[in-house]
């Protein structure tokens, strides 16, 4: 009797589970950032406001760049066995022949290359939709619904689009929660250090070390003019967080000698004029939204303009389920 009662409590809790699972919420996320020129005397702070973009989801970079393969070790050469279900791997070799124990491939990651200008409309090159249990998933330019908002803010003076894209994703607790990678603009890494210092050119008079060695182009991440995270999570409201950066070439007063000098006392005394800067413009907020309306973020120096729209949740059987889900996150 015992047994039974435990059974039929794991059932109903898997059930349990399995409706959760089911009911978990979906909504599009549209989003459009603009800059706008003014007249605003603020002081912005000297560094970026700290933003962790190696944890968050990166829907642009498969959009707009190229995909740089990493090239094979040569010390580490990998040597191309099957399996008996046909299934490839390396395998370590044992004067010239692989031996019978694959090993682990090196992990890689996967490198972009990308043009020197994001373009502001971010878009899937057809319509795509989010599947049942998966990941955010951007959309086609035909899905999305703000092409009257952006018109009219577009012919203001001295305003000028920086992004436009929108995606489908579930929405989960703070804890649960992965940020939106958003990035667009220029790259100033040619010209900027990430922190502004303008990056100085080595005269041609200066002594090489090794005149025979060959000259390895150092990996230089960019520095976009727009740059941070976009959160979105459920805590019985439906909440945003921006930790964005955008990035604008000004002047301000710095010693004339390098920022990096070795003497740092030389560099507190050196009389200071005024130098190239790579301003840095925070949005950075935290604003309890409702779904279905159209917000609107406003700065200073740009602005940001989102909805967050109800949607079914994502089934590849049941359409059924969709009509479920959409009264499931009427609350919100």
């Amino acid at each position: 009797m015992l047994r039974k009662l435990a059974v039929s409590i794991a059932t109903l809790i898997a059930l349990s589970h399995s409706q959760v699972v089911q009911a978990e919420a979906w909504f599009e996320v549209e989003v459009y950032v603009f800059e706008r020129q003014s007249q605003s005397t603020e002081q912005w702070s000297d560094t970026p406001i700290k933003t962790k973009t190696d944890k968050a989801i990166d829907l642009i970079s498969p959009a707009v760049a190229q995909v740089v393969t990493p090239m094979a070790s040569e010390s580490a050469p990998c040597t191309l066995v099957f399996d008996a279900d046909a299934n490839s791997h390396c395998a370590e070799t044992l004067n010239g022949e692989p031996t019978s124990e694959p090993i682990a491939a090196a992990p890689t990651s996967v490198e972009y290359r990308y043009p020197p200008v994001i373009p502001s409309e971010i878009s899937s090159a057809t319509t795509s939709y989010a599947s049942a249990n998966g990941g955010p998933v951007l959309l086609a330019r035909s899905q999305s619904q703000f092409a009257s908002i952006i018109n009219s803010i577009s012919r203001e003076r001295g305003t000028r689009s920086l992004l436009h894209m929108a995606w489908q994703q579930p929405m989960r607790g703070k804890s649960g929660s992965v940020p939106i990678r958003l990035f667009a603009g220029k790259d100033f890494s040619d010209t900027y250090h990430f922190d502004g210092r303008k990056i100085v050119t080595p005269t041609q008079t200066e002594p090489m070390i090794n005149a025979d060695a060959p000259m390895l182009a150092p990996v230089v991440s960019p520095v976009w003019e727009l740059d941070g995270t976009l959160n979105i999570y459920l805590s019985h409201y439906l909440y945003i967080e921006t930790a964005l950066n955008m990035r604008k070439e000004g002047r301000k007063l710095l010693p004339a000698m390098p920022s990096d000098a070795a003497d740092t006392s030389a560099t507190l005394t050196a009389p200071k004029v005024m130098t190239p800067f790579l301003m840095s413009v925070p949005l950075e907020q935290n604003r309890r939204v409702k779904s279905e309306e159209i917000h609107y973020l406003d700065h200073p120096e740009m602005g940001m303009v989102i909805q967050i729209r109800k949607m079914a949740q994502p089934s590849a059987q049941q359409k059924s389920q969709n009509a479920e889900s959409i009264q499931t996150v009427g609350q919100y």
